[in-house]
């Protein structure tokens, strides 16, 4: 498992720098927009996609047979949940299909891992993005040339509630389309990214339900919730999330992402203008003129100007994407949410 050392998984933080540098352009998730599609879960035998296609840092992606796909309803870019048994599953972003294969479907060493999780132990578990966790002395799974899974293409619990979800371990969408012009996005949840859901259900709740909301809450029971439900948000295909596509049938001027980051600094990207931008960081650092936490413009990594980032596609102006460590949420999660409210109030 030499291979592992450098792939940034984490189990409840959150990553900035995987979203910003470990990332497949190649992957056009945001162009396949949600349909009627027929499709079921599928069987297939996952074996080992080849390191001269793939790197060990895009752990959130496979690849599968294009008879494979069309089974499950599934294309290019869009997401699956693969079920290896009744107690083992994580999601994946299709990177690629294959027409000429005989082999159902393909992954790297550490997206394999990610379907191990009851017999690996996690080491370097922390919301830090420069020592990412990877399996302790190798994954059982990874001794096996090919394992029998299913590629399923419902990538969330459409019945569960959230209650049910954190019982249940289980993956499900928060979903509130009011046709306001702005929305507040938790993509990642629940255990995903600790207290990013609370802060954007602070600013519906303090904003009395004026914006709207989308967000996903991912669990699972003595921790792994990351590695097994974590979706960069620009994979976050409309066809694959039925809220998400729910949510963009709207227009957005605003639209405010809570994320995770390992970097003690909060920070404020997207492709709002500078002035908003600006607007949103020092509301923050208001709130926090007496913590250790301080608010900055997102420079490098941490500017997410991308168009396929989730907030900057679906806000038509102002897409907002901020990042805080997990002892910040945990510390002043409600407080930053609050001085997010406070800017968009006369904005809604």
């Amino acid at each position: 498992m030499a291979g592992l050392a450098g792939a940034p998984v984490l189990f409840g933080g959150a990553i900035a720098a995987y979203e910003a540098s470990a990332r497949d352009d190649s992957v056009e998730s945001v162009d396949n927009q949600a349909v009627d599609r027929d499709g079921e879960a599928t069987g297939v035998a996952l074996g080992f996609e080849s390191q001269s296609e793939t790197d060990d840092e895009t752990f959130t992606y496979l690849t599968a047979s294009s008879d494979a796909l069309n089974d499950a309803g599934r294309m290019t870019g869009e997401q699956v949940r693969v079920r290896r048994g009744d107690d083992e599953y994580a999601v994946y972003t299709v990177r690629r299909a294959e027409d000429d294969t005989d082999r159902g479907a393909f992954a790297n060493e550490l997206a394999r891992a990610r379907l191990d999780l009851e017999n690996v132990e996690w080491e370097d578990i922390g919301d830090c993005r420069v020592i990412c966790p990877r399996p302790e002395g190798g994954a059982p799974i990874n001794d096996e040339d090919e394992i029998e899974v299913e590629l399923d293409p419902a990538v969330v619990d459409t019945e569960a509630s959230v209650e049910e979800a954190k019982e249940q371990d289980e993956y499900v969408e928060v979903v509130n389309a009011t046709g306001a012009n702005a929305i507040v996005l938790s993509p990642h949840g629940g255990d995903v990214q600790p207290h990013t859901d609370e802060q954007a259900e602070t600013v519906v709740d303090d904003l009395d339900g004026e914006v709207a909301h989308w967000g996903t809450r991912g669990y699972r029971d003595g921790g792994g919730a990351f590695v097994r439900w974590y979706v960069p948000s620009y994979n976050m295909a409309e066809a694959s999330y039925p809220g998400l596509a729910e949510v963009s049938e709207d227009e957005y001027e605003y639209a405010i992402a809570f994320h995770g980051t390992c970097d003690p600094v909060i920070q404020v990207g997207g492709q709002a203008p500078e002035s908003f931008r600006i607007e949103i960081r020092d509301a923050i650092n208001e709130v926090l003129e007496d913590a250790e936490y301080e608010a900055v413009l997102g420079t490098g990594e941490y500017r997410v100007d991308g168009d396929q980032t989730l907030a900057n596609r679906l806000a038509t102006r102002c897409g907002i994407w901020i990042g805080q460590d997990e002892e910040s949420r945990e510390r002043y999660g409600t407080e930053i949410a609050q001085a997010v409210a406070d800017v968009l109030e006369t904005r809604v």
